[in-house]
């Protein structure tokens, strides 16, 4: 596999994390909050999760992974917008202009 195979399997792991926390979300407002189907969805997308990190750090060196690793305070204020109709802020978007800029920043 070339680099760019384990970007995509580091990013993808970050987006499935950060959908993993909506949906636990989502769950922790049910009646039974250990055992419902959004909490066990959630775990189980946490562990596949787990799985795409371990592939994606076999080719993304230990600096780009930091940087990846800031695109879940993106995409997770995000999904909460669309899927839980949450309010972004200000603050969260100020917060969110700065990592992007980082993250070109890093890239250049």
């Amino acid at each position: 596999m070339n680099n760019s195979i384990y970007i995509i399997f580091f990013v993808l792991s970050i987006l499935i994390a950060s959908i993993s926390q909506i949906i636990l979300k989502k769950g922790s407002g049910q009646k039974k909050i250990y055992i419902n189907k959004y909490t066990i969805i959630g775990y189980t997308l946490m562990i596949i999760s787990t799985f795409f990190t371990l592939i994606g750090y076999k080719g993304v060196n230990l600096t780009l992974s930091g940087i990846l690793q800031a695109l879940s305070f993106i995409f997770v204020p995000v999904l909460s917008y669309i899927y839980l109709k949450e309010k972004i802020n200000k603050k969260t978007i100020f917060g969110i202009m700065l990592i992007i800029s980082g993250i070109v920043i890093y890239s250049i």
